[in-house]
């Protein structure tokens, strides 16, 4: 999409909340070339000798801040770019588009990866590619996407950085071929179709249902898919083409190929090697990222499960000019900062007062003395629930982009909770269980230590709190609570991937690409 000049600012006549702009992720295998280079620290060799294909990129010291030391969080900036070069000009990825053989391109996904090797933590925060910015160095108020055409990768580096307040310490880009090619050399990726699908603009075309391995092209016109459609009852249904489903099954796709990776032996030593060596002709690295550093990395990432990959999501909003024309897309103010500083290692620690959570326990005079020792510490207990369970450990459940606040509560309990991320979650909740003992008022775990001991607990589930009902304080009218504070927005929900009505015969709660219970897609 070419860049819009709005050096005359917009009337905006028109605003609409909405989720973020959706992110073809032609820049997901970026990722499974991470996660496959990161996986096996013990064989220097060879990942030097595999990394030594991949394509470099030079990018000032001042603007990509590589000196980072080992066992230090690192940001890398994952770009997807829209030049289709080297695809032939009659290819179904043309549909829609003008075949430029020059093989100009501007960033057609933009996403934030934050790994930490201390933690063993990644977060992934799409931007919206018609974000709108004035901080293209040298330019007037353009989309972000346009950065890259501008200026190139330094330039784009530069705009992302200013404009969130956020330090870029590495960059990767991959374009429309490479992501067919790194597809095609993980043998494909198998996704679930629940029945016949189609898209007549990006080329899908899934002649019945079951689980598919998709191949580089199908992929790409699956991952591009704006009009996705499936075969309901003899016609063809219109689904899950808001930008909330779109990003829930492109996301997903993430997933599915880094657990491919991981299958085709990303975690085998030589096999490891095969992989990066076949796919370093597709991908672009800036000069400093070096097979040291990815070693140093694998150490801490070598057992790290693709699932457990925290997704984040922006909140913006519609901008339309005074003639109702698409001009991009703003952040919502306020909201979206920490998600940020999960990005600028601002959020290691909350402070009580930052956090908002609703507590859970079987026993109403616990829940009562419990709650009121939590608020003494500043904690805003918004609302107290009795819950009858008979698990023993505690549990914190936080949705995506809360895990700071969720360990603040965590270092108060003795003995400390399991903390498990929730994406249906709006808030913060923290249930006692059986073996909850007290709240320790006047000396809280060390971050560390929560950490360390919250992370050893295994096979904790989401508990279901449907049943539990206000304590009888709790209900009295002095004592109603507020809505909880506006908090970062939760990854998208299962429930919300599919457009279409119950009346289709499509289930609302459903993941596309994943199979229902009882059946398998390897």
């Amino acid at each position: 999409m070419s860049p819009v000049d709005q050096r005359t600012p917009p009337t905006r006549r028109r605003v609409v909340l909405r989720r973020s702009w959706p992110q073809r992720i032609v820049m997901v295998l970026c990722l499974a070339v991470i996660a496959s280079a990161v996986a096996a620290a013990w064989v220097i060799g060879d990942i030097q000798d595999a990394v030594s294909g991949f394509g470099r990129v030079e990018i000032s010291g001042e603007i990509l801040i590589t000196d980072t030391e080992p066992g230090d969080p690192v940001n890398f900036l994952l770009i997807g770019n829209d030049s289709a070069l080297g695809i032939d000009p009659d290819d179904p990825i043309h549909i829609g588009r003008t075949y430029d053989a020059r093989g100009t391109f501007n960033a057609d996904s933009i996403t934030l990866l934050r790994v930490d090797p201390t933690s063993g933590q990644a977060w992934m925060l799409p931007i919206p590619r018609d974000l709108i910015t004035d901080h293209i160095p040298g330019a007037g108020t353009y989309r972000i996407n346009a950065a890259l055409l501008i200026g190139g990768p330094e330039t784009l580096v530069e705009t992302v950085s200013a404009h969130f307040g956020v330090e870029i310490n590495h960059y990767v880009e991959i374009d429309f071929l490479g992501f067919r090619e790194l597809v095609d050399v993980l043998n494909g990726v198998p996704v679930w179709f629940d029945r016949p699908a189609r898209d007549l603009n990006s080329g899908l075309n899934i002649v019945e249902g079951g689980c598919h391995v998709l191949d580089g092209a199908t992929a790409l016109a699956y991952a591009r898919s704006r009009s996705y459609q499936e075969f309901v009852d003899g016609r063809w249904v219109t689904v899950g083409n808001s930008d909330f489903g779109r990003i829930e099954r492109q996301q997903d796709f993430l997933v599915l190929a880094l657990s491919r990776a991981v299958n085709r032996g990303a975690r085998n030593p030589t096999a490891l090697a095969g992989l990066i060596e076949a796919g370093a002709g597709s991908v672009v690295l800036d000069s400093e990222l070096t097979p040291a550093e990815l070693i140093d990395l694998g150490m801490a990432f070598s057992d790290f499960n693709p699932e457990n990959l925290t997704r984040l999501e922006l909140r913006v909003h519609t901008v339309h000019d005074e003639g109702g024309l698409y001009v991009g897309e703003e952040l919502v103010p306020d909201i979206n900062e920490q998600l940020f500083d999960v990005f600028r290692g601002a959020s290691g620690l909350s402070q009580p007062s930052e956090v908002v959570f609703d507590l859970y326990a079987a026993d109403e005079v616990l829940l009562n003395e419990d709650g009121d020792l939590l608020a003494g510490l500043g904690f805003n207990v918004a609302t107290r629930l009795l819950y009858v369970s008979e698990q023993g450990a505690s549990v914190v459940l936080y949705p995506p982009g809360q895990r700071s606040r969720a360990e603040a509560v965590a270092r108060y309990l003795i003995p400390v909770p399991a903390l498990v991320e929730d994406a249906a979650s709006v808030g913060i909740r923290v249930v006692l269980g059986t073996d909850h003992e007290q709240i320790s008022f006047l000396f809280p775990h060390d971050l560390q230590e929560t950490r360390t001991e919250a992370a050893a607990h295994t096979n904790v589930t989401v508990p279901d709190l449907s049943a539990a009902v206000l304590s009888s304080a709790a209900a009295e009218p002095d004592a109603t609570p507020t809505a909880p504070a506006a908090t970062a927005p939760a990854a998208t929900a299962p429930a919300a991937t599919a457009a279409a009505s119950a009346d289709d015969g499509i289930s609302s709660d459903r993941v596309i690409g994943r199979p229902p219970e009882g059946q398998s897609c390897p």
